[in-house]
């Protein structure tokens, strides 16, 4: 059953707790003392802290739910039965697995811990769990378009992961010891948050196969996700997922190795909803304003 609470956020949790019990009838059937407040995220459906009063009830729901919230956030009355202790749900994060040789990022798996460890406590844990070397290990988070290195930041997690609900991990001793914005890790994650797949006919040519994420120097990348190419001689359908920053020019030379030919020796055309294909002009252009999808 769900049932909406106004409160203020200067109400301490005691309050609201009250307020909730009350609203939802639990009385005479289950005493407030088996009763307790829980943070649930419905973005990740995960259970984020659990709020006991002998740890929360001098605080206000202002400083339990971290100030004014914008996203979807929802509280649990969880009851136990009466010889039954609760559950403690620590502040959790998901961790994806970034992956350098290949250049793919892992599932995100939740992971538990508390709000008052340090990063390398983190690590340790994280260590553990994923049999990653935490000596070396590099913590990325993601807030809003920014991705930014964590690995050494001071302060406790509820300091430093205020909102951030994911983080990239990697444990590579080569690529830990270079500047953040050069290396492979950096350059991996910038290029899977902004992705666009592209539907490409390109004619017969040298044979190809999918492959993993290429990772230049430079950041531009280019994978190919699937290649249609039954009819030997006939012309070849591929999809690819590159940076949507890239540009007309560069998108040109990934393709060079696929068709066999110099870039100046084949044109790029768009195909428009109506069958209508126009010559993409503008070599310095980017595919920015390009959907995902297209032809």
């Amino acid at each position: 059953m769900i049932s909406f609470l106004k409160v203020h956020q200067d109400e301490l949790l005691p309050s609201v707790l009250d307020k909730a019990y009350e609203l939802l009838n639990f009385a005479p059937y289950i005493p407030i003392e088996r009763c307790r407040l829980v943070k649930y995220n419905h973005w990740y459906k995960v259970m984020e802290q659990s709020l006991d009063l002998d740890e929360f009830q001098h605080q206000t729901m202002g400083q339990v739910i971290g100030g004014a919230r914008h996203y979807s956030f929802a509280l649990f009355l969880e009851t136990r039965e009466e010889n039954e202790t609760f559950r403690k749900y620590n502040a959790g994060v998901k961790i994806s697995v970034v992956d350098l040789s290949s250049g793919e990022l892992g599932p995100a798996k939740p992971v538990r811990g508390q709000l008052g460890w340090t990063v390398e406590e983190l690590k340790q844990h994280i260590g553990e769990l994923f049999n990653m070397n935490s000596s070396c290990m590099r913590i990325v988070m993601e807030k809003y378009t920014d991705i930014s290195d964590v690995s050494n930041a001071g302060g406790t997690l509820k300091e430093i992961l205020y909102r951030i609900q994911l983080l990239y991990v990697s444990s590579d001793p080569e690529d830990y010891q270079k500047e953040f914005k050069d290396s492979l890790m950096y350059r991996i994650i910038d290029f899977h948050n902004n992705p666009i797949r592209l539907n490409i006919t390109i004619p017969p040519g040298p044979e190809a196969t999918p492959t993993t994420t290429n990772v230049t120097e430079g950041g531009i990348m280019m994978k190919i996700i699937s290649i249609n190419d039954e009819e030997k001689g006939q012309e070849r359908k591929i999809q690819v997922q590159v940076d949507r920053r890239i540009t007309l020019a560069q998108l040109k030379e990934e393709l060079v190795p696929l068709i066999g030919v110099p870039p100046t020796g084949f044109r790029v055309c768009e195909i428009s909803g109506y069958d209508k294909d126009y010559e993409m002009e503008g070599l310095d252009m980017t595919l920015k304003s390009t959907k995902s999808g297209s032809e």
